[in-house]
């Protein structure tokens, strides 16, 4: 999932895939958890690392007891959102409309 200079990528089980590719999601990524239905992919975890790489990108990891979240980006991920390493946080992928 990209988002502006943000790439998300998630290891699903495909069991638990409920979206087709190129289907419009919204992104929720909250210290609260948010609202959603069966409809819906949310997942609870913390925070593990944060990386700068050499070309200057960043590279942050969540982890949700197993599948993990690599979010790629331009800046600081963290700072951006508010968070530190070993926040627990909540991640969901809402179907759009």
């Amino acid at each position: 999932m990209k988002c502006q200079d943000t790439e998300f990528n998630l290891d699903m089980i495909s069991s638990l895939n409920m979206f087709n590719d190129g289907e419009s999601v919204n992104i929720v990524l909250s210290k609260e958890r948010p609202d959603f239905t069966e409809r819906d992919f949310c997942a609870h975890g913390y925070v593990v690392t944060q990386k700068k790489k050499n070309e200057g990108a960043y590279v942050t990891i969540i982890s949700f007891f197993g599948p993990l979240l690599r979010i790629s980006s331009k800046d600081d991920f963290l700072k951006r959102a508010g968070l530190n390493v070993m926040d627990h946080v909540y991640f969901c992928v809402k179907k759009s409309g």
